[in-house]
């Protein structure tokens, strides 16, 4: 039995490209979701993978294993954190991270923004702001409100000496792919940083695309707390939560999380990422959308969404007809997450598909 009977069926995939059970080919700029940062079935990251599953698959989180070392030692290279903590999903690194907020600061509240999407587990959905998400699971977690994002003067506001921690995307996603402005994000570490509280940035999705490893190295602050997953391993479920304080051991586990297999698929994509410069490469590589039913195209470098002035939602068919898959983020916004490997040719053809569908 299926669940999803009128959604397209794709039956495999090969760098930028996918193919549905009829053959037809489609460039597929939406990625899992920002999941294929590396593309499909890259053949460096496919053997590194069919080797760890000869050599050693699980381990149990009461042992250690080479794997983790190597990809933490990976991520060294990008990174300067003192502690990492894996789950297996961008959810779980949220949750991981609520949690933690909440054990080092002996504060309750959470500050989250409006229009931000962390995750769909208690916590992480008490953290996310829209109403289809949350709706028949209340009540969720208490201690958690939400202010408007970019909005100083809310911040200022809101963040007192009960609050625990405020969590953030540097570019909202699921909101509709809004960057957060300079002037909010330092407002935000210097009102956490002056009342005890913590500041989590959740790059989940933005991780990589922006032009950086992380996007909020373009504000220039140092968070608390980091959470990332989607892309890490490039489709290999994982989870990881970054601090620089220690956690006891036994407040916070997880069977699965750092398991063997998805280190060394995060090792490798990594590797990738930096040995082919991906990251560095993304904003050389971004595009801006023109015609009469755009207001703007925002976000950075291959995180991109299309504000249209109307519903955004039945241009996803007809872009897939014309060989392009893409999703929307909010109702009036196009949102495109491509693989990093895309070329700026690709891209071009991806911005000429779309402006021809939106202006034919």
């Amino acid at each position: 039995m299926s669940l999803y009977k009128k959604r397209l069926k794709l039956v495999k995939g090969e760098g930028v490209y996918v193919w549905d059970e009829n053959g037809n080919k489609y460039l597929d700029a939406i990625a899992g979701i920002g999941v294929a940062i590396l593309g499909h079935s890259n053949e460096e990251l496919a053997s590194a993978i069919n080797e760890q599953m000869k050599k050693l698959v699980v381990a149990g989180p009461m042992f250690h294993h080479e794997e983790k070392d190597e990809a933490l030692e990976e991520l060294s290279r990008f990174l300067s954190f003192e502690y990492a903590y894996f789950g297996n999903s961008g959810t779980e690194a949220v949750e991981a991270a609520l949690k933690f907020a909440r054990l080092y600061t002996g504060k309750k509240e959470i500050i989250a923004m409006t229009k931000a999407f962390h995750g769909r587990t208690f916590g992480s959905l008490s953290a996310t702001w829209k109403k289809k998400y949350r709706e028949g699971f209340e009540p969720l977690v208490p201690g958690f409100k939400h202010i408007p994002f970019n909005n100083v003067e809310a911040a200022k506001d809101a963040i007192t000496k009960e609050t625990a921690a405020v969590i953030v995307e540097p570019i909202q996603g699921e909101g509709g792919i809004i960057p957060a402005k300079a002037e909010f994000i330092k407002t935000l570490r210097d009102l956490t940083q002056d009342n005890g509280a913590l500041l989590i940035v959740d790059e989940v999705q933005s991780a990589f695309r922006s032009g950086k490893f992380l996007a909020i190295e373009h504000y220039k602050i140092q968070p608390d707390i980091v959470t990332m997953g989607k892309g890490l391993a490039n489709g290999i479920p994982i989870g990881l939560t970054l601090t620089n304080f220690d956690v006891p051991r036994g407040k916070h586990g997880s069977t699965f999380g750092g398991n063997p297999l998805a280190c060394k698929a995060m090792e490798t994509t990594l590797k990738i990422l930096r040995r082919e410069k991906l990251i560095e490469k993304a904003e050389e590589k971004s595009i801006s959308i023109e015609g009469d039913k755009v207001i703007m195209t925002r976000g950075k470098g291959l995180m991109l969404g299309i504000l249209l002035k109307e519903n955004a939602g039945k241009y996803v068919e007809k872009l897939q007809e014309r060989g392009l898959l893409v999703n929307t983020a909010g109702n009036k916004v196009i949102r495109l997450l491509p693989p990093l490997i895309i070329t700026k040719e690709q891209m071009l053809w991806v911005k000429e598909t779309i402006e021809g569908v939106l202006n034919g």
